[in-house]
């Protein structure tokens, strides 16, 4: 018997790309930017032309949680006779967030969830005007299937943020040290709260990146205290 036709079947399903589906353990970040680009062209494709509602079911169920499937339906659909489409708007929620898709964007995984987050700088020359902020997806596993479970934005738990925005990366764009006192064996009381007289030479450090403002009070011997403005 020969052989031959089989193995190269074999080797022709080997030599094909490998597209990364909702049921699949994703490799690397860019397969789950790959899902969550085409979760957003299922949502685009409902303005496309009005559906039963089975229908728009079959678009979303690839991608998005059945309580997060509610949610934008609830919000972005509309009723035509016994149809439904979604129109645009400048105020559309519950689609995937416009995300670079780069370096920016940030892949965490934490407790078993994946978290997809990125900074977006403030714009008040828009039609829709709003400050710095974080937008996030949460994605989690429904029947064995990676899907679209919530849309975050002020409530990315910290631990996510610190994991992919470590302080250090949030501020060394625009670092700025002003040196209060030099003077290790004086008192700091002009600035704040005083300080009994030390062996250590105090810094006191302005930080300012991305809108986060923070300062920091560091000595030589290490000790780093942080307060949050």
């Amino acid at each position: 018997m020969d052989k031959r036709p089989a193995l190269l079947l074999l080797l022709i399903f080997l030599l094909l790309p490998y597209h990364a589906s909702a049921d699949s353990n994703f490799d690397d970040k860019n397969e789950v930017f790959g899902f969550l680009k085409s979760a957003f062209q299922a949502q685009v494709s409902l303005s496309e032309k009005n559906r039963t509602m089975q229908e728009v079911d079959a678009v979303l169920d690839e991608y998005f949680s059945q309580s997060y499937k509610e949610l934008f339906k609830q919000e972005n659909l509309v009723q035509e006779g016994n149809s439904y489409r979604t129109y645009g708007s400048d105020f559309a929620p519950y689609y995937i967030p416009f995300y670079n898709f780069s370096d920016k964007t940030k892949v965490i995984e934490d407790e078993g969830k994946i978290y997809v987050v990125e900074f977006f700088s403030g714009d008040h020359e828009g039609p829709v005007n709003y400050e710095d902020h974080y937008e996030g997806l949460l994605l989690e596993k429904e029947s064995e299937k990676w899907k679209v479970a919530e849309y975050m934005f002020d409530n990315i738990p910290e631990s996510v943020l610190e994991k992919g925005f470590p302080v250090e990366n949030e501020v060394k764009d625009d670092l700025d040290l002003t040196v209060l006192s030099a003077d290790p064996f004086s008192s700091i009381s002009n600035s704040g709260p005083a300080f009994s007289p030390s062996k250590k030479l105090i810094f006191f450090l302005s930080l300012t990146g991305k809108g986060v403002k923070q300062k920091y009070l560091a000595s030589v011997n290490r000790d780093f205290y942080v307060a949050w403005q």
